[in-house]
């Protein structure tokens, strides 16, 4: 599910998506200049040393932007799919940590992500992407910490179940 930003006229209004609002008041954390963008479909951030798939898992890099929808995965799923990945010629990709995971987010912006280095990221509530970090909860089951690009929170999500989260894979660092 999207969220849908209305644009209104008089009376009349119209849906727009994929809509990103920015307060140009606040500097930018993930400001587009910070990253090499490269034609196959990935990004280097020049801060981090990372590099990005700039599409999510399931989506398609088309030489301009990211198509189709992601996939949504369990956490375990998520870690061992990664260790298989072949893009862009390379073989090393891996589930981000928290940390690196948190560097995307572009906390001016809603959604919280750049989304001319990340277009297409899904925005909705339900939209949450895996970290590789485990997340200590005293009482019950195994949790990941994800984060959600909608609002640039920090969740953790339980790792069971019928639940699921979108994936973004990284290279490099650790």
């Amino acid at each position: 599910m999207r969220n849908l930003f209305l644009v209104c006229v008089g009376l009349m209004c119209s849906p727009l998506a994929n809509a990103q609002t920015c307060n140009q008041a606040i500097t930018a954390t993930a400001p587009t200049s910070r990253y090499t963008l490269f034609t196959n479909g990935t990004a280097l951030d020049k801060q981090t040393g990372l590099i990005w798939m700039r599409c999510a898992e399931g989506q398609t890099w088309d030489g301009k932007t990211c198509q189709g929808v992601a996939d949504t995965l369990g956490w375990q799923v998520a870690l061992q799919y990664a260790e298989s990945v072949v893009f862009a010629g390379k073989s090393d990709w891996r589930l981000p940590n928290i940390k690196e995971l948190k560097s995307l987010r572009e906390l001016r912006c809603y959604p919280a992500i750049n989304l001319t280095v990340f277009p297409n990221t899904a925005d909705s509530l339900d939209s949450l992407f895996w970290s590789s970090s485990p997340y200590a909860y005293v009482g019950g089951g195994p949790l990941a910490w994800v984060v959600g690009f909608n609002n640039s929170d920090l969740h953790g999500e339980f790792l069971i179940g019928d639940g699921g989260g979108l994936v973004r894979l990284v290279r490099g660092g650790q």
